[in-house]
């Protein structure tokens, strides 16, 4: 009997001290993560030029890797048509394209050589220029990038306290070599004409 009480009283003590080891908080602080960080997709974007076989139904692009796609403006399995942004006329011009998920259809295709050029507006004046950057005039943009399909613009704000870096997500509507068209996240369009020189 006296066995089996103390039998009872050290799996007693050794399920305490589990249950206290469990409990116990740990040492490490944990790890946040931003929001941007959770939300923001990878940028599938891929560089190069078109093929001399691009026609009405099929893009032919050369990546900056040195890859050759074949593929299709419209989406075989869904009817959807790709959004081919800008002129392909000159097939020396850098695009930015991405692709439908099997990866035989083009999403977009934005000329990216038409777009870095100057342009005006009631506004102001702005350039994209091919690094990334952005010279305007009475306007706060900064810098410019292709992703995913969409134009993200980035500008500096200052606040009471610090300089706030704000990144717009913007579609471009249309594209050709007089005028470019671009919707912004509240839906305001905005219109703007080649700049000649």
């Amino acid at each position: 009997m006296k066995h089996h009480a103390l039998w009872i009283v050290c799996f007693t003590m050794l399920m305490f001290a589990a249950c206290r080891k469990e409990n116990k908080q740990p040492d490490e602080t944990p790890v946040s993560v931003t929001d941007a960080e959770i939300v923001s997709p990878a940028d599938s974007t891929l560089w190069g030029h078109l093929g001399e076989d691009t026609g009405m139904s099929a893009l032919q692009f050369i990546t900056e890797k040195g890859d050759t796609l074949e593929l299709y403006r419209t989406d075989p399995y869904t009817g959807e048509d790709g959004r081919l942004i800008g002129n392909i006329r000159n097939y020396t011009d850098r695009y930015a394209i991405t692709l439908s998920p099997d990866s035989e259809s083009m999403r977009t295709a934005i000329n990216a050589t038409q777009l870095s050029r100057k342009w005006s507006s009631a506004h102001g004046n702005i350039q994209f220029k091919s690094d990334g950057s952005i010279v305007a005039q009475d306007l706060p943009y900064k810098e410019w990038k292709l992703w995913n399909g969409h134009l993200l613009i980035s500008s500096e704000q200052q606040h009471e306290y610090a300089c706030v870096t704000r990144v717009d997500t913007m579609e471009i509507t249309w594209l050709d070599e007089d005028s470019l068209v671009i919707c912004d996240h509240i839906g305001q369009i905005i219109k703007l004409e080649n700049k000649r020189e």
